[in-house]
């Protein structure tokens, strides 16, 4: 009767389990389509068109791309180190951080996304006076005026587009980017103050 009794007992046990190990197979399917509708809502929803020189204002932000400077530094493989002279205004009650990392990138005349690179900072960081290095703080009610970045970029290229997302106190918003087109003629070389 004990035996029966212990069957019996581990048959109802299998049983509550089976479920549980059903809904364990189809979770990561839930997991999955959960995350990339996540990934959707931090794509861009507003683009701010503006030329190189042209303020763009967005959430408590202004925004100006004075010029991109190539340094004259290449890669071994022969991507020039590019940096940006930007002005950045931030007309909120708290000073906030940005980087290079989170709020910028470029896109070649190709379509081709091109990111920050830590290669560029340390260089530049031990090369040129001028530089700030990342992250940088916007004050509260103030304004930052300074050369940042860079990227290494391709080395024939001199048409791209600057993406800037103007985050605020919130480094995850990304609802909105700043969009600028630059030619040939905005891309110069290093200043004498950049160089220091």
């Amino acid at each position: 009767m004990k035996k029966l009794k212990y069957s019996a007992l581990l048959c109802a046990v299998l049983l509550s389990v089976c479920p549980f190990a059903g809904c364990a197979s189809s979770e990561p399917e839930m997991i999955s389509s959960s995350s990339s509708a996540v990934h959707k809502q931090e794509q861009p929803v507003e683009e701010i068109n503006v030329a190189v020189a042209e303020e763009a204002d967005k959430n408590d932000t202004g925004f100006i791309l004075n010029s991109v400077i190539d340094s004259g530094k290449k890669s071994d493989d022969g991507e020039r180190y590019l940096y940006l002279n930007v002005t950045i205004k931030n007309t909120s009650d708290t000073a906030y951080e940005l980087n290079a990392l989170n709020n910028f990138y470029l896109v070649t005349s190709d379509g081709t996304e091109v990111g920050y690179d830590v290669r560029t900072q340390i260089y530049a960081a031990s090369n040129f006076k001028g530089y700030t290095s990342n992250p940088f703080e916007i004050p509260a009610h103030g304004e930052f005026t300074g050369y940042i970045g860079g990227f290494c970029f391709p080395k024939e290229e001199n048409e791209m587009t600057v993406y800037f997302y103007p985050t605020g106190t919130d480094d995850t918003n990304k609802s909105n980017v700043v969009k600028v087109p630059v030619t040939a003629e905005n891309v110069i070389d290093a200043p004498a103050d950049f160089i220091g």
